[in-house]
């Protein structure tokens, strides 16, 4: 009391007229009539009462202040590392589990394309063609529906444990997948696959989080970014060796060694505080309804994307039905969130912080792109340049190697220097992407290498400024217990983002080629390339490939003026 005595007293001036007029004598002056002293010691009561009052309240508040300095401090020194403090390592522990981590991403980023190499391997052994477009959508459904709910189980269960029961799932149903008899297994294995691959990536961020400060994240996070730009290119590329050289199924097996390093190097070197309360408590704390909404809503929003154009027209009634159940389902999802969850997937307080809408926007366009471009520019090598599946994929690496300098380069100079802000990254960013597609809109068959390779290096600049940069920005902006839910929602964006993207493109790029073409010229644009030695026009006859030449061409580039 003593020192919040004193801190009033600078503040707080008391006359001394009013302290000595009232007596602190217990000797009643004569004069003055016993109802007139108590009137005296009521208002010396009530002075003294007020004082105490004041001086009680002024410890109060220089108690907050110094709390509000406290937590300011620890703000500063942990920069909002979400509900663990962050954890000091040794260089020598940090690496080694820094070298777990990017070997998930690898996992997790690989398993995204390397599939795309084995499908029609897949499709003769088992003879089902009409489902191998489900070995992608089994693993992209699972995969994006469960990934905000990761967020949330690694609050509750910690981030170690969560972690590694998303690689046991991924592992099992890559083994499972390999060692499947028939197409039905691979689909349901894919899909237990994917459960597992939605929570890595989103995690492998939040831990990084934890053991390492805001100042040094850009320059970690930018080396998993390019991990994962890597992983993305050498898929394909690994998907076609095995299937050449030896088996599909190794496609699958290839995640069981480098999931057993992940596993070791977590288990061994990345030790986490542990969080109080029994397994019943913390398995009450799940937000089972909310999870249950979303995992719905997301499905019936995936579906859709996926055979709008191609199983299904878009204005069927079972494509229309779906859009509408998925979009009803957000909105319950949102309501659930803000009126029954304990513990929301998604707080709504991350939707009332403009810079985390504005990341989450961001991240939304930038998976369009980035996931529209690696789709349909090896299409284009492949069709209009003549190039092979191989090969187009090896065209493609400028995109990819600008896009992994980039995001390593931009997470060097964000950890170096605070002049340039999260802000202008993305506006930079933006504006490479704008030119880059621009320019793409340009090739045809007579473009030079050096305009390919060139115009394909500017956008994946633009892809690179912006890739993790919107993830450092959201996780600086967000409050400490919503670390682990903003970042795992920014990756729900990007890969939300990339099927609308995908969808999008597609559906705008087949209708432009069917307003070309007509009769038998449009049967060979939706069936006739894929063979020959040339690439995607081999199959078709001389006197009426310039016609279809001309419509593909036009198709891409409208396609990339979207983008």
């Amino acid at each position: 009391m003593t020192e919040g005595v004193s801190s009033t007293s600078a503040i707080i001036e008391v006359p001394e007229t009013k302290t000595t007029t009232i007596s602190t004598s217990k000797t009643e002056n004569p004069l003055i009539n016993n109802d007139d002293n108590n009137n005296v010691k009521d208002e010396k009561s009530k002075v003294n009462s007020s004082l105490d009052d004041i001086i009680n309240n002024r410890d109060v508040e220089v108690a907050n202040i110094r709390n509000e300095k406290s937590y300011q401090g620890e703000l500063n020194t942990n920069s909002h590392s979400g509900d663990h403090s962050r954890v000091p390592l040794t260089k020598a522990r940090l690496a080694l589990v820094f070298t777990g981590l990017m070997f998930g991403i690898f996992l997790a980023a690989l398993d995204q394309t390397i599939v795309a190499t084995t499908l029609h391997a897949i499709a003769v052994e088992f003879s089902s063609l009409d489902q191998i477009a489900w070995i992608g959508t089994a693993y992209l459904l699972t995969a994006t529906a469960f990934q905000p709910t990761y967020g949330k189980l690694a609050d509750i269960f910690g981030r170690k444990i969560t972690f590694l029961i998303a690689i046991f799932l991924f592992e099992i149903g890559s083994l499972v997948c390999g060692l499947s008899p028939n197409m039905v297994c691979l689909i349901i294995a894919r899909a237990i696959a994917g459960l597992g691959g939605g929570g890595i990536i989103g995690l492998v961020y939040i831990i990084i989080s934890d053991i390492v400060s805001l100042q040094d994240r850009g320059k970690y996070q930018g080396m998993i970014g390019g991990v994962f730009g890597i992983s993305s290119v050498v898929g394909p590329l690994l998907g076609g060796a095995f299937t050449d050289s030896v088996t599909w199924r190794w496609a699958f097996y290839i995640n069981l060694p480098f999931g057993v390093i992940t596993v070791v190097c977590v288990i061994l070197f990345l030790h986490l505080p542990h969080i109080s309360g029994s397994f019943l408590e913390k398995f009450k704390r799940i937000d089972f309804l909310g999870t249950f909404v979303l995992v719905i809503a997301t499905i019936a929003l995936l579906l859709p994307l996926n055979w709008g154009g191609n199983k299904y027209k878009w204005d069927s009634p079972i494509i229309i039905v779906l859009l509408c159940i998925g979009g009803l389902g957000f909105i319950v999802f949102a309501l659930v969130e803000k009126y029954v969850a304990v513990e929301p997937i998604a707080p709504g307080r991350l939707f009332k912080n403009r810079m985390v809408i504005a990341c989450f926007a961001v991240n939304f366009f930038q998976g369009m792109s980035f996931f529209a471009m690696v789709y349909f520019i090896p299409l284009f090598f492949q069709i209009v340049k003549g190039a092979t599946a191989t090969k187009a994929g090896l065209d493609l690496l400028p995109l990819i190697l600008a896009v992994v300098f980039t995001v390593i380069f931009t997470g060097q100079l964000i950890s170096r220097t605070p002049i340039i802000t999260y802000k202008m990254y993305c506006t930079l960013g933006g504006i490479f992407i704008i030119i880059g597609s621009g320019l793409m809109s340009t090739f045809s068959e007579t473009s030079k290498k050096g305009e390919l390779i060139g115009y394909l290096l500017i956008a994946g600049i633009g892809i690179g400024c912006i890739m993790q940069i919107t993830i450092l920005a959201s996780q600086h902006v967000a409050a400490r217990e919503d670390l682990a839910s903003v970042t795992s929602l920014m990756t729900f964006f990007r890969t939300i983002g990339a099927v609308f993207g995908v969808a999008i493109l597609g559906t705008v790029f087949n209708n432009e080629l069917k307003n070309h073409l007509s009769g038998g010229a449009s049967s060979f644009s939706q069936s006739g390339f894929g063979g020959g030695e040339r690439g995607g026009l081999g199959n078709v006859p001389d006197s009426i490939k310039p016609l279809i030449l001309n419509a593909f061409i036009s198709s891409f580039s409208l396609s990339f003026k979207e983008l």
